[in-house]
């Protein structure tokens, strides 16, 4: 793998990475206006319900899963241009 690859790739990945964390951040916020709650951020906390915390984990894990395979995708498509 020559130099040029292995800085694609590891580009590639820090934006995918990025824009699962950054679909995370918009999550929090759009699940505090939607419960008028923090989004659950300990799922062993006595104060968390099972079933918000479950709802959070899969909405989180879809929507950060969502966007960092979106960025890939674009990039693998610019990429093969």
């Amino acid at each position: 793998m020559s130099n040029k690859q292995l800085i694609t790739n590891v580009g590639i990945g820090l934006a995918a990475a990025s824009a699962g964390i950054l679909a995370r951040k918009t999550l929090q916020k759009s699940w505090e206006k939607v419960t008028n709650e923090p989004a659950p951020k300990d799922k062993g906390s006595e104060d968390t319900d099972l079933k918000e915390a479950v709802t959070w984990a899969v909405v989180s894990g879809i929507g950060a899963g969502i966007a960092r395979m979106a960025v890939q995708y674009a990039l693998d498509k610019r990429k093969s241009k």
